[in-house]
């Protein structure tokens, strides 16, 4: 894999048997290979046949208890031993993409699929990313005191609410995988059911695969399509080890996208959207992102390629396992790639949602949707019931028992709370 960036105009990389030259990439036979991304500095071609077979190692990582899941969140992958079983297959595959893709580091994805959305002509240049992702937050001083309306959106949120969307999406459709033949269905669910809120504009974003991005918006008065928007994020599709016939993903990430669908909900009902915020505020339900953040990176791509201006992205990934905690919940920030997004987002959650117990850790790249927006140089920031790597992150995770019954939606609450907070401050 390689480094998308300027340099690349003065050297050629071989990725056999693809190859990187200059400011164009070209597969020996595109219609069987994946383009992936698994850094800033780090992009390589991986064959069909090649990507099912790593990805299907990951399931040996799979924790069947909790008692094992710590070590498995940190296993690593026998590179050797894949590479002396199947050596014509991953023969020119480099190390670091067979760890990234038959490895388990918790929920991470750990790429991006770029097949699509790579336009052989514009380079991905880490430096300018940063400049743009990282440039100084234009919030206001975190401070409860000055948003007072915040506490009615707060009591607005409903456990149940929250229950019965998880619920539609984990029994209603039994696998949400990208490439199942019922893909297509989820999306439309999650359209219906926001567009029942007054205001609410739900409408489908095509994907090259059959399961459309659902967008819905809230406009306030007095915006136009050069006001930069407020963002939240989660995904819709799911995975297992079954994922054409079973994959429920009750956690990963029907509850991440259930806590943005409710606050979207709340900020329509409640008529906050259109009294205080300067702000449209727009809730994107991802399709694909097991397969590599592929729907947000078409997103991203669109609204890069439109000058749209992103004033935040928030991503929920993962947010409903909460066996155990000190708090009201577990909270955890991640805290890559944007660390004056991720400060400012601890800062919210302490002064906002005092009761739960805040932490951090790092993510690692491509582990969600917001990697696809920062990119894209847009400001992002994720949270999460734990990180990748965490003792106590769902051993049910990526399995037919990721279910409805295991999660905890007085605790999943906090994160509606929490996402309240951080909108009322952004949109300020």
């Amino acid at each position: 894999m390689v480094a998308l960036a300027s340099l690349l105009s003065i050297v050629v990389f071989v990725v056999s048997p693809y190859i990187v030259q200059g400011t164009t990439i070209r597969a020996l036979n595109p219609d069987n290979a994946r383009l992936l991304r698994f850094s800033a500095t780090h992009t390589e071609w991986i064959s069909n046949t090649a990507l099912e077979y790593l990805l299907e190692q990951r399931h040996q990582y799979l924790p069947g208890s909790r008692e094992t899941v710590g070590f498995v969140h940190t296993s690593s992958v026998n590179v050797d031993g894949l590479r002396n079983a199947n050596k014509a297959l991953l023969d020119g595959i480099s190390d670091e993409a067979i760890r990234a893709l038959a490895g388990r580091e918790g929920f991470k994805v750990g790429y991006i699929d770029i097949t699509e959305t790579y336009d052989g002509t514009t380079n991905h240049d880490e430096a300018k990313t940063n400049e743009a992702s990282r440039a100084a937050l234009p919030y206001s001083a975190v401070d409860p005191t000055a948003h007072p309306d915040y506490k009615a959106l707060a009591a607005m949120v409903s456990a149940q609410e929250l229950r019965n969307i998880v619920g539609n999406l984990s029994t209603t459709f039994p696998t949400r995988y990208y490439r199942s033949t019922n893909a297509r269905a989820p999306s439309l669910w999650i359209q219906s059911y926001m567009s029942k809120f007054t205001n609410v504009s739900a409408t489908l974003f095509e994907n090259t695969f059959n399961q459309p991005n659902v967008i819905s918006t809230l406009t306030p008065p007095g915006t136009s399509n050069t006001t930069p928007i407020i963002l939240l994020g989660g995904h819709l599709d799911s995975t297992s080890q079954s994922p054409s016939t079973k994959a429920p993903g009750a956690d990963d990430d029907a509850s991440g996208t259930a806590v943005a669908l409710h606050v979207l909900s709340i900020l329509a009902k409640s008529g906050w959207a259109y009294t205080k915020s300067k702000y449209p505020i727009v809730t994107h339900a991802y399709a694909g992102e097991e397969g590599g953040l592929l729907g947000s990176a078409a997103l991203a791509k669109s609204y890069k390629s439109a000058g749209r201006s992103i004033r935040g992205m928030l991503n929920l990934e993962m947010v409903g396992w909460q066996p155990e905690t000190t708090g009201s919940s577990t909270i955890t920030v991640l805290t890559d790639p944007n660390a004056d997004m991720s400060n400012y987002m601890l800062n919210v959650i302490k002064a906002y949602v005092p009761t739960a117990s805040v932490r951090s850790t790092k993510c690692g790249y491509g582990c969600s949707d917001h990697y696809s927006f920062s990119d894209a140089g847009y400001p992002v920031v994720c949270i999460a019931s734990y990180g990748p790597n965490d003792a106590n992150l769902n051993p049910n995770y990526h399995r037919t028992s990721d279910t409805l019954d295991k999660l905890n939606f007085d605790r999943m609450a906090d994160f509606a709370r929490a996402t309240l907070a951080w909108i009322v401050q952004v949109a300020s």
